[in-house]
């Protein structure tokens, strides 16, 4: 048998193997020597791919700022700015009905610093009263209704509205409807004509002083319907001429919709306030109603 000196000495290999523990010393040295030369480039290659995958996240979003003016457009607190008579008083203040000239009824009310509306005004001394705001296109049209107004114990007020006039601005004619000494805050009412009746309804409808709503001949039928559930519990009345299809379809489409008590007259000719002078039993229902309605506020 041959011994490992023997072996090696047949094959010729006379080569000299370095130490087992010096070769593994080396290895890892050369390992150490190339991480140490490659770590800054895999370094900057990670940071790399980590800002190319990183969310980005938005600090400072653009926030669109919407002024007052596009908001609710101008209103009455602005009126002072430019108005003597009001410059004294605070602001979103209204002034009640302003009297002009010799007339014993006939009133003016700013609506804004460059607007405002004619109408006539019927009270009686004495202690405050429910207040009623007439609406329509033409004062003469209402006759002799806002005196008997007058005479069963409200305050009158009857304003002429055009094809200018906003629904908006229903609520100062209102505020300055209770802003009058001799009305009963509480207790208003508010009875529309023609064009005036979609105004009524859709000032009324987003404004708690209205308590009680009649309408005379409303038009706007989609949009008064759209407007209807913000009028809510409180009660409506309508009339429509018989021979009046537009009004007399809004009105019983109204009542259909509403939500309070609704009750509906049909005359037998006329549209808005003309039906009251035409029919004075008309009269009567409203006036009647009007009272079951505002007695009880």
């Amino acid at each position: 048998m041959r011994s490992a000196f023997d072996l090696r000495s047949m094959l010729g290999a006379r080569r000299k193997f370095p130490h087992p523990r010096r070769y593994l010393f080396g290895t890892m040295l050369c390992v150490m020597l190339l991480a140490s030369c490659r770590m800054p480039e895999e370094a900057a290659a990670t940071a790399t791919q980590a800002a190319a995958f990183a969310p980005r996240l938005n600090l400072t979003p653009t926030i669109a700022i919407i002024s007052s003016d596009e908001l609710y457009g101008e209103d009455s607190r602005a009126i002072g700015e430019t108005s003597p008579r009001l410059a004294s008083l605070p602001a979103g203040a209204v002034l009640p009905p302003e009297r002009v000239g010799d007339s014993e009824r006939a009133v003016t009310i700013l609506l804004d610093a460059a607007t405002s509306i004619d109408g006539e005004l019927y009270q009686a001394d004495g202690l405050r009263q429910p207040g009623v705001l007439l609406l329509g296109e033409d004062l003469r049209a209402w006759g002799n209704f806002p005196r008997r107004l007058s005479q069963s114990g409200y305050v009158a007020l009857v304003l002429q509205t055009d094809a200018t006039t906003q629904a908006r601005q229903v609520e100062t004619m209102l505020q300055s409807l209770i802003a009058l000494p001799s009305v009963d805050p509480g207790v208003i009412g508010v009875v529309g004509a023609g064009r005036a009746a979609d105004l009524a309804l859709l000032g009324c409808a987003v404004n708690s002083l209205c308590d009680a709503l009649a309408l005379l001949s409303p038009l706007s039928h989609d949009t008064l319907l759209n407007i209807l559930p913000s009028y809510g519990l409180r009660p409506l009345w309508l009339a429509a001429g018989d021979n009046d299809a537009e009004a007399r379809n809004t009105a019983a489409a109204l009542a259909e919709a509403a939500q309070g008590e609704a009750i509906t007259v049909l005359a037998a000719e006329g549209r808005g306030a003309d039906m009251l002078q035409f029919q004075p039993a008309l009269q009567d229902e409203l006036i009647v109603w009007l009272q079951s309605q505002l007695a009880t506020r």
